[in-house]
């Protein structure tokens, strides 16, 4: 059909326009004339394409008809018709596109109503879209699908297609198609939101991230739902790995730490009434031996390979964890009675003692294994498996290849008592005790300030011993006065040597409470720093354990400060664990107080432990002592502690005890964390602390939903701001804060964390466990949005200082 035999048809004589023009037939639901611009908008090659097309087939025809009717009426002519302006949505090429249009009756030559249109411009998001939308789906992969109320597919893009071809319906989209339309009614009944959620594409192997929204299309007059995917395969695979990482041993493939003490809780939740849990500490005789002489990749073959008989001498439902080094923890569930776990005993002794032939070596190693058994031993957890290390020491001791089971009543085993005494006293008079020092830094600096000399016993049969697996024998005898005096004279040596290699360092050295209150401490010291005349009394410092201050306060003040004289410094070791009041600690001429590990380790997810921290922090600084941080395990651990005031810290995230031939080499390689660096010029206002706690705490609540999920608890926390009263952001004391714009961020990320939650736990409650956990991973997402803001704003609000 040619363009003039079109125009007679109408009586409208267009001039040229370069925004798109052209007039429907609304009965017959096609357009009968369109100018250049508008054909190029329909995504037509020709006006005479644009003619024919059937927008039945678009899902149109209903919507011309329901947008535009109420505006013609029976007598239409060109003087009596208004203009009007509506939001149409088109389909040009199956893909939404909002368009504002200008609009108006107009009469055809049989008397039939037409309507002529101009598309006056495109929505801003839709501008947006247009400009933006290739490159997003070629850099992210972007799928778009649109649905109308029942789910039927009105339309998706070429990326979508060749995924989702033959899925015609919102349901075939998910594995559980019930879920795909629980979703879809929630969404209709509730008249706003978006569900946000991870699925595997069934068939395929991959996985999707997918945003399902309710809009509305004003041409069709009916709301529309819009499903965005992004293939996230890659990522997921990641984050499986990383999860992997974070709960098992690298070497092994068996659950680590993390891991052990999640299953362990679980365990003694289950435990069966008439039940009894045994927890077995598992350390290899003889391993040391084996991998100095072979090298570690043949030690880590052994470590595998070990790590498999164990788990087959075990019954089904045991759990085997292995906690680094050639150390093994058992968790031996619902014991009957001791039959029943000495068999099991007895074949972990029996698989470990088999020869194994790796790389044509024959190999033979033993274990030392300790147990312990609740409830008779009615500990929680860590005091468990602090209780069932204690009797694996006392094992090896006994002469190894064998277990021990710890008394609970006795605290610890008295059999040949004198025996091992004097096998300690025979270590220290042959030299095979060493010092192994840790590194203390300041983590606002980096610079390294000093060490702590910590003992190790080289056993000539069991190796490396921890001081765990003597100290506790001699501690309150006279031999403890025997090693003190061996360790401070291999301190002073140290330090000497450290000094004339130009190595100015403070080395502190623990003492036993015992040894400090009797009457001869103060002129054996004398003695051993008149041996090492070149040391610099400055730079040595006494650490005193807080507990062991506090039995003889006037005592053991009166010979601090004695020693005080001499230049020596002092430390109260692990702070906060025995409650003393200020006027001791005014007493106590300490001039450091160390925080204990275990309020530090717990610190990042546990508000009252952080809370105590700091406040040992501040007590520090009131009573002009210095702080250190034992227990700095991690980056985040160090970063935390900087924010809250502490500069000093000590621990594995910055070194594990090294040799005294390894020290000056690991000093020359020492490198900061970025994080930390990035605190040198950080101000610490503690009127904003409010903020590190809600950042804390989150991340515990978060942690506990986790548990949840895992079975680990029987109940979920309650949603973050269910109770309005007690959330910190809405008190009057944070009305500062509020007026900073980055606030305003705050509040609706808690009420996204809730909703999201909830959704979490209606989920889980109805048994879909795996769709909950892809839940839980898009609550991270969020909660890291959230711990960022709150950082932001605790910047700047001490900026402000």
């Amino acid at each position: 059909m040619s363009q003039t035999s079109h125009q007679s048809r109408f009586h409208f004589h267009p001039e040229q326009l370069e925004t798109p023009v052209w007039v429907f037939d609304l009965e017959q639901g096609q357009v009968l004339w369109a100018n250049p611009a508008a054909v190029r908008l329909w995504a037509e090659a020709s006006l005479e394409a644009l003619t024919e097309r059937d927008f039945g087939a678009d899902k149109l025809r209903g919507g011309i008809h329901s947008n535009l009717q109420p505006h013609l009426n029976g007598s239409v002519s060109e003087q009596s018709a208004k203009w009007f302006t509506r939001p149409w949505v088109f389909y040009p090429e199956g893909e939404p596109l909002n368009v504002q249009c200008h609009c108006k009756p107009v009469p055809l030559d049989d008397g039939r109503q037409g309507m002529l249109v101009e598309a006056l411009s495109r929505s801003e998001e839709s501008e947006r879209e247009g400009q933006h939308q290739a490159v997003r789906q070629d850099a992210a992969g972007l799928m778009i699908s649109v649905f109308d109320e029942q789910g039927h597919l009105l339309s998706r893009n070429s990326a979508a297609e060749a995924v989702r071809i033959g899925h015609d319906n919102l349901a075939d989209y998910f594995s559980d198609p019930d879920q795909g339309n629980v979703i879809r009614e929630r969404l209709l009944s509730n008249r706003s939101g978006v569900v946000t959620m991870d699925l595997q594409v069934s068939g395929r192997g991959r996985w999707h991230r997918i945003e399902l929204r309710l809009g509305y299309d004003p041409f069709r007059g009916s709301q529309i739902l819009l499903l965005t995917e992004q293939d996230i395969t890659r990522q997921k695979s990641h984050q499986v790995q990383l999860e992997h990482a974070v709960h098992y041993d690298a070497l092994t493939g068996l659950p680590n730490r993390t891991l052990l003490t999640n299953q362990l809780e679980l365990a003694l939740q289950s435990r069966q009434k008439d039940k009894q849990l045994a927890l077995v500490y598992l350390d290899l005789d003889g391993f040391k031996e084996i991998n100095d002489a072979y090298g570690n990749e043949l030690g880590d073959q052994l470590l595998i390979e070990l790590g498999q008989r164990l788990k087959k001498a075990l019954r089904s439902g045991d759990t085997l964890a292995r906690l680094g080094g050639d150390e093994f923890v058992v968790v031996l569930s619902n014991v009957g009675n001791a039959g029943e776990y000495k068999i099991v005993l007895d074949r972990l002794i029996h698989a470990i003692t088999l020869p194994i032939q790796l790389r044509n070596h024959l190999l033979n190693v033993s274990a030392s294994l300790g147990v312990t058994l609740y409830p008779d031993d009615e500990s929680d957890a860590d005091t468990l498996l602090r209780h069932a290390d204690q009797a694996m020491c006392q094992a090896k001791l006994l002469g190894k290849n064998r277990y021990h089971v710890y008394d609970p009543f006795e605290g610890r085993t008295t059999t040949s008592q004198q025996e091992n005494i004097l096998r300690i006293e025979q270590a220290i008079d042959n030299d095979e005790m060493e010092l192994y020092y840790q590194p203390k830094v300041n983590m606002r600096s980096g610079q390294i300030i000093g060490a702590e000399a910590l003992i190790r016993w080289n056993h000539p049969q069991q190796g490396v011993l921890s001081p765990a697996a003597f100290l506790p024998i001699i501690e309150d005898t006279s031999s403890i006065f025997k090693l003190d005096t061996w360790v401070l004279r291999a301190a002073l040596r140290q330090q000497t040597l450290w000094q004339q290699a130009g190595l100015r360092l403070c080395l502190s050295v623990n003492i036993a409470a015992l040894d400090l209150q009797q009457p001869d401490f103060l002129h054996r010291l004398q003695g051993l720093l008149a041996e090492y005349p070149v040391v610099d009394t400055d730079l040595l410092e006494l650490e005193v354990l807080e507990t062991a201050a506090l039995e003889d306060i006037v005592k053991v003040s009166g010979v601090m400060k004695e020693i005080a004289q001499l230049g020596i410094h002092f430390s109260l070791d692990d702070f906060g664990t025995g409650y003393s009041s200020l006027s001791y600690l005014r007493r106590l001429p300490a001039g450091a107080l160390k925080i204990d590990q275990t309020f530090v380790r717990d610190m990042l997810w546990d508000v009252e432990d952080t809370t105590l921290v700091q406040g040992v922090i501040s007590l520090a600084t009131a009573f002009q002592r210095s702080v250190v941080a034992e227990g700095v395990e991690t980056e985040e651990h160090g970063e935390l502690l900087l924010r809250l005031g502490c500069e000093i810290g000590q621990g594995y995230g910055i070194s594990r005890p090294i040799q005294a031939d390894a020290f000056t080499e690991w000093v020359s390689q020492w490198r900061s964390f970025e994080s930390w660096n990035a605190c040198q010029n950080f101000p610490v206002n503690r009127d904003n602390l409010a903020l590190i706690y809600a950042e804390v705490d989150h991340r515990g609540w978060l942690r506990n939903i986790e548990n949840y999920l895992n079975d680990l608890s029987a109940t979920p926390p309650p949603l973050y701001s269910s109770d309005a009263s007690t959330v910190w952001y809405k008190q009057g004391y944070f009305r500062r804060m509020r007026q900073q714009p980055e606030f305003a961020a705050i509040e609706p990320l808690y009420h996204q964390i809730d909703k999201v939650s909830a959704q979490i736990y209606n989920l889980k409650e109805n048994g879909r466990d795996q769709q909950a956990k892809q839940g839980f991973a898009h609550l991270e997402r969020i909660s890291k949005e959230l711990v960022d803001q709150l950082r932001t704003l605790y910047v700047v609000m001490n900026c402000q200082w």
